[in-house]
């Protein structure tokens, strides 16, 4: 390699690094782990490993239901108790005065993207809380053994269920909110064993769903047909995975604690793909299979520039990694088994003095008692006469009352102008069909 080329690589390496730090500005790591000793959950810094906050007072969280709320509050359901614990993001205690009591203990965990609803796994039970209010708007039923997984698409109108029987069930929000025998969208009954994660890809109603378990098996659906496009099957059970958000890389966690990589952008031509996970030399040669952890995966995640995967197992560890060259660049140690381990968006309340958070949460109920009818709107820094207004969302950049009038009354003159000359047109026509007619008859 000539002097030339070897100064252009190195340029070129070192911009992709900054490139990769500045992206990783914009990304915070959130963990935790089954031993609850330091704390509940951290949040960590992925350009160098260096804690940011921890989250504590409230015991070991349960597997993967360390979830934010919007931009303004972090859950995570006790493991041995009924309950969800609550942290503001800028807080490290628990939020005073608020007790997310459930029915029994959850088992899994999610909210949609804007934070307006919270849907957690009782059980064999979906209980829908509406945030705001703490209402149960929603319970529903049909898995036949406990509830492992939830998952929403990005624009939060969908969301998936899967647990211990096997079964995937997609839900339409809409239609628990609205009908008391809401059914299932799509219902899959593909998988043999347990169903240890789930995962919708981009593209809202249009977007794939991905399911793993431990019959060894990835499927991928498409929600729009409900048609299972592949299935991905390998030697050994499978636990955990992570899409990027180009749909285009599927990462696998195994119980060996290996990790598979596959390329979505070259799919085989039958239903099934069969992969090999292990000692197989192909996978090493081939720059698929990414090998640090001890022990079974329990935890992936994609950055958002699609340049690093974070993956958190049971021995403890929790490994950012190059995804281009599979080198582990940083490991961040956790005293007890990782339960949760994802990258999230770093928004300004994990550093901000005093949180001005965009929803308001209140205390759950345990029963459904019905609204009757009646709309509770609440808002932050906005007057509930100004919402309740529909002058105010048609022109929303006329705000004085004098202007709103004037413009009105201009527009009703052009109405009362366009009325008059519609008349005109249509009184021409008339006189002119009439005309026509009377020379007609005058001609025979």
């Amino acid at each position: 390699m000539a002097l030339n080329d070897v100064g252009r690589y190195r340029q070129g390496r070192r911009g992709r690094k900054m490139k990769r730090a500045s992206d990783m500005k914009h990304e915070v790591i959130l963990t935790s782990e089954a031993s609850g000793e330091s704390c509940s959950a951290a949040v960590w810094d992925p350009a160098n490993g260096s804690l940011l906050y921890a989250y504590k007072n409230a015991g070991v969280l349960c597997h993967r239901t360390l979830q934010l709320l919007n931009d303004s509050y972090l859950l995570g359901a006790d493991s041995s108790k009924p309950c969800i614990h609550v942290w503001s993001l800028n807080n490290p205690s628990p939020v005073r005065n608020l007790r997310l009591t459930t029915p029994g203990k959850v088992s899994a965990l999610t909210c949609t993207p804007n934070g307006s609803y919270v849907i957690s796994a009782v059980g064999e039970r979906l209980l829908i809380w509406q945030s705001c209010n703490g209402r149960l708007v929603a319970t529903l039923t049909g898995h036949l053994q406990t509830i492992t997984c939830l998952c929403t698409t990005k624009d939060g109108s969908l969301f998936a269920s899967a647990g211990e029987d096997g079964l995937v069930f997609v839900w339409s929000l809409y239609s628990a909110l609205n009908d008391e025998r809401c059914v299932a969208v799509h219902k899959f009954a593909d998988h043999s064993l347990p169903v240890g994660d789930l995962h919708f890809g981009h593209g809202r109603t249009r977007a794939r769903l991905y399911s793993v378990s431990l019959d060894r098996t990835v499927n991928i659906y498409e929600l729009c047909s409900g048609i299972r496009l592949l299935s991905l099957v390998f030697n050994m059970p499978l636990t955990v995975f992570a899409v990027n958000i180009r749909d285009s890389e599927l990462f696998v966690g195994c119980t060996t604690g290996d990790i598979f990589r596959c390329n979505l952008h070259e799919p085989p031509r039958g239903l099934e793909q069969h992969g090999k996970v292990g000692s197989d030399k192909d996978a090493e040669k081939n720059n698929v299979l990414f090998r640090a952890h001890k022990f079974h995966i329990t935890a992936l995640s994609v950055s958002g520039d699609c340049l690093t995967l974070l993956s958190g197992a049971t021995d403890g560890a929790v490994h950012i990694w190059d995804i281009t060259n599979r080198h582990v660049l940083r490991t961040i140690e956790h005293k007890g088994p990782i339960t949760a381990a994802f990258f999230a968006q770093a928004f300004e309340n994990f550093r901000a003095t005093t949180l001005r958070p965009r929803l308001e949460l209140r205390n759950l109920q345990q029963t459904s008692n019905g609204n009757n009818g009646t709309v509770e709107v609440i808002s932050k820094g906005r007057d509930s006469r100004e919402i309740l207004n529909f002058d105010s969302y048609v022109q929303g950049d006329v705000k004085e009352p004098l202007a709103r009038e004037e413009m009105w009354s201009t527009k009703l003159k052009l109405m009362k102008a366009e009325v008059e000359r519609l008349k005109k047109v249509n009184n021409d026509m008339y006189q002119h069909v009439h005309t026509f007619e009377y020379t007609r008859k005058s001609e025979q």
